[in-house]
């Protein structure tokens, strides 16, 4: 055997080869020496668990590697599919909620409209939206255009054919949470700017140029934000009465009239009506907190109006709908949420539930 150079890594002394494998049936699997095995120190040799070459080249081999690693593949896909769905959602002490309101809730509009279709209401307002968001929960959306405060509690609604029980009486007992908008009606709010944009037909009436409905109940509006504050909070009571376990989300109005609303520009009416309505809007806003008060351990706001303010009519990114580029006949209801805006409210109802640790 050939001695290693001096300096090798086994300090020049001579080194028997490893064990080698015969590949015969019953072959010698002890060492060999020099003498059973003639020049065996220049023949490479392979350790046993080594496949030949011949054998990796093999169709048969490149087969099975094939099949294995689609098993493998098949296997992590059904293990980690549905993990990666859930993952998108939150996870949530939420498992079942409803939402009460008139149209800023119900979303008229906005595709897709949902049944019944006398109900104004659209398959991605905020609700809905919350819902796909959470993912395992169920929703309940009673909400109705045109609906007032006494809609939601004591009044039954007729619309458009369809009459609509007090929207407390279908909310389910289980719930653990209740989103509730309202208010506007109760002031004449949106009717108001519609009479000021001159005859205007929609979902639920009409009125034409002397401002007289003409088809259907005209509102009688409240005249002061304690008025409204207190009919307020007979429908909180109500509400709490009837899901005595759920938490309660008083949602504000999107802001329609703006930082960036020019009278004139985004709208017919002159700089005294657009001051009337905003002193509208500020009495809904106040008459709304005012609800609140004394209820915090289950009942909270979502501050929309404040965080809306940029995003009112004439503003580079709405979300809120006027008169111009829309067809009533085609549906579009003016002064009234878009999409944009319902997914906007939706990222704040969200942020509140973060912030009452109900989504973690």
């Amino acid at each position: 055997m050939t001695p290693l150079p001096e300096n090798s890594a086994s300090g020049g002394k001579d080194v028997t080869p490893s064990t080698p494998y015969t590949g015969e049936p019953g072959g010698h699997v002890g060492p060999l020496s020099s003498q059973e095995t003639p020049g065996a120190e220049d023949v490479p040799v392979e350790p046993r668990w080594l496949l030949p070459q011949s054998r990796l080249n093999s169709s048969r081999f490149r087969c099975f590697i094939a099949l294995l690693t689609l098993v493998l593949f098949i296997v992590i896909i059904v293990n980690l599919g549905p993990a990666e769905q859930t993952s998108n959602h939150p996870k949530s002490k939420i498992k079942h909620f409803a939402s009460l309101g008139s149209s800023f809730a119900a979303g008229p509009g906005i595709p897709p409209q949902v049944n019944p279709r006398a109900a104004g209401r659209s398959g991605h307002n905020y609700g809905a939206l919350l819902a796909a968001h959470l993912g395992d929960v169920t929703f309940t959306d009673l909400s109705v255009s045109g609906a007032t405060l006494l809609n939601l509690i004591t009044q039954p609604q007729l619309t458009s054919g369809h009459v609509f029980a007090p929207q407390v009486y279908d909310l389910p007992a289980d719930v653990d949470l209740v989103l509730v908008l309202g208010g506007g009606n109760d002031l004449d709010y949106i009717g108001g700017l519609m009479r000021d944009h001159g005859a205007v037909v929609d979902s639920w009436g009409f009125w034409d140029n002397n401002g007289e409905w003409v088809s259907g109940p005209k509102t009688v509006a409240l005249g002061s934000a304690d008025a409204l504050a207190r009919r307020y909070e007979t429908v909180l009571d109500a509400v709490h009465t009837a899901a005595p376990q759920a938490i309660v989300l008083v949602i504000e109005y999107l802001t329609l009239l703006g930082q960036h609303f020019q009278p004139g520009q985004h709208a017919p009416f002159g700089y005294s009506r657009a001051a009337y309505h905003m002193e509208t809007a500020e009495m809904l806003h106040n008459g709304t907190l005012q609800a609140v008060q004394g209820r915090e351990a289950w009942c909270h706001v979502v501050e929309v109006a404040r965080l809306s303010e940029a995003h009112g009519i004439g503003s580079p990114e709405p979300w809120v709908t006027d008169f111009r580029g829309i067809s009533i006949r085609a549906g579009d209801v003016p002064y009234h949420p878009n999409l944009a805006g319902m997914k906007a409210v939706e990222s704040m109802l969200f942020h509140k539930l973060v912030q009452l640790d109900l989504i973690a």
